[in-house]
């Protein structure tokens, strides 16, 4: 009776101490992921019925540790992450504008979770929960943070009944899936996982007409 009393209190902190995740990660904010793939899906577009059926290829239980399910491997994007800049020309002469901006060639990685699978930030890298981490980036391909950048100054023209506009542009892969976790083969832990990698990030300037 003792030793079970002392496995459920084993378990309960378990679970507690699992709810630890970071939040609001910098990719989930962007103004726009495009996928080449139409049929590639993020996973907070991830409906019910693609976690139950994706659940279900978890067919054998564990004595403990973490088993899950790829269901997008490395599918390229590309994204519009910000707006930097806006100017609009409603008169009749030109207007010249000189701004500073600086492009970038950087590789960037970042991860989120839904359910009760944790993230947590640990010697300065995202991770996910325990042996999840290495299981998962075991099995897709993502790099860790490198970039250069170079800073330039130039005018820009806004011609009379246009705007300009200046965005941050980029192209990535995502990587994503379920998981779950088992102690002493029962199921403790489910959720979702997904890794972000930007590739490649820029600055495009749009001229239109107002």
């Amino acid at each position: 009776m003792r030793k079970l009393i002392t496995l459920l209190l084993f378990l309960l902190a378990f679970l507690v101490l699992a709810n630890t995740r970071v939040l609001g990660e910098e990719y989930l904010t962007y103004q726009e992921i495009v996928f080449d793939n139409d049929e590639a899906l993020m996973l907070k577009e991830y409906t019910d019925q693609i976690y139950q059926a994706n659940y279900a290829k978890i067919v054998k239980n564990r004595f403990i540790g973490w088993k899950h399910v790829i269901i997008m491997k490395n599918e390229p994007v590309e994204f519009v992450s910000e707006t930097k800049l806006r100017i609009y020309n409603n008169g009749f002469s030109t207007i010249k504008h000189e701004i500073e901006l600086s492009t970038k060639e950087e590789t960037k990685f970042q991860i989120s979770a839904s359910g009760s699978i944790g993230c947590k930030l640990k010697g300065g890298k995202k991770k996910f929960d325990g042996s999840l981490d290495a299981d998962i980036k075991a099995s897709v391909n993502y790099s860790t943070t490198l970039s250069t950048s170079e800073k330039y100054q130039f005018v820009i023209i806004v011609d009379p009944k246009t705007y300009v506009t200046i965005v941050t542009r980029g192209k990535g892969e995502i990587s994503n899936g379920v998981a779950k976790h088992y102690l002493f083969w029962i199921e403790t832990k489910q959720g979702g996982w997904e890794t972000f990698t930007v590739n490649t990030e820029y600055y495009e300037i749009i001229k239109e007409r107002i």
